[in-house]
């Protein structure tokens, strides 16, 4: 993993232009396309979703060694695991 990204302070409800995208997660402004392409990012606007979002796919990648589908099915499978726990946090 590059530890060597820059760090930065999350604005809540900022977007990024993918140049910028690119820059906060050490990937180039064309895999980030080509993840999109593919299903792997679905934010239309650049957030700090799709920083997290980018940065955990890398993770991922370098991880699991996973191709494209494979990183697909675990950020789904993440997706909603999340989703069930903010379920569950929510009926507290």
């Amino acid at each position: 993993m590059n530890h060597d990204l820059p760090l930065y302070e999350p604005d809540t409800g900022a977007t990024y232009q993918l140049a910028i995208m690119a820059e906060l997660t050490g990937i180039s402004s064309q895999t980030i396309l080509h993840y999109q392409e593919q299903g792997l990012i679905r934010e239309t606007n650049w957030d700090d979703e799709a920083v997290r979002t980018l940065r955990r796919i890398e993770h991922l990648k370098e991880t699991s060694e996973a191709n494209l589908a494979g990183l697909k099915l675990i950020l789904d499978l993440v997706e909603e695991v999340e989703q069930l726990k903010a379920a569950l946090r929510a009926r507290r």
